[in-house]
């Protein structure tokens, strides 16, 4: 049968797996206030929106002419700060309600190309 030595050394390793393991897959959580919660959810609808009007063609030929990939401006939109974000935002909410104009798609694709060269992605202002 079982030694006796063998029977206690299971009889600690199984003491030391009950005391040790349930600390070790302990989760670490925190409350958020609501609003917390608001901010994230403006966030993501703020990336949208701005997604949305990027998605459109005429808007990335744009982007396309001057030399910006549109799916790379998309994924550079998630990394704006919250200041950032609002200013574009503010800026589409002032285009006209029936679409964007040449005008405006000029001054979206400005904004963008602004940002992606404050946050060094691409260099199409140090070109000229």
């Amino acid at each position: 049968m079982i030694s006796s030595s063998f029977q206690r050394a299971i009889l600690v390793v199984t003491a030391v797996c009950l005391v040790v393991l349930p600390a070790a897959q302990s989760a670490h959580a925190a409350i958020i206030t609501t609003d917390q919660a608001m901010a994230i959810s403006d966030r993501s609808q703020q990336i949208e929106r701005i997604n949305t009007v990027l998605a459109r063609e005429s808007v990335q030929e744009v982007l396309v002419s001057f030399g910006v990939d549109p799916a790379d401006a998309m994924t550079r939109v998630d990394s704006l700060t919250p200041a950032e974000l609002q200013a574009l935002e503010q800026h589409l909410a002032d285009l006209p309600a029936g679409g964007v104009g040449v005008v405006e798609v000029v001054g979206i694709v400005a904004i963008v190309l602004i940002v992606l060269e404050l946050l060094n992605v691409t260099n199409f202002f140090t070109e000229f």
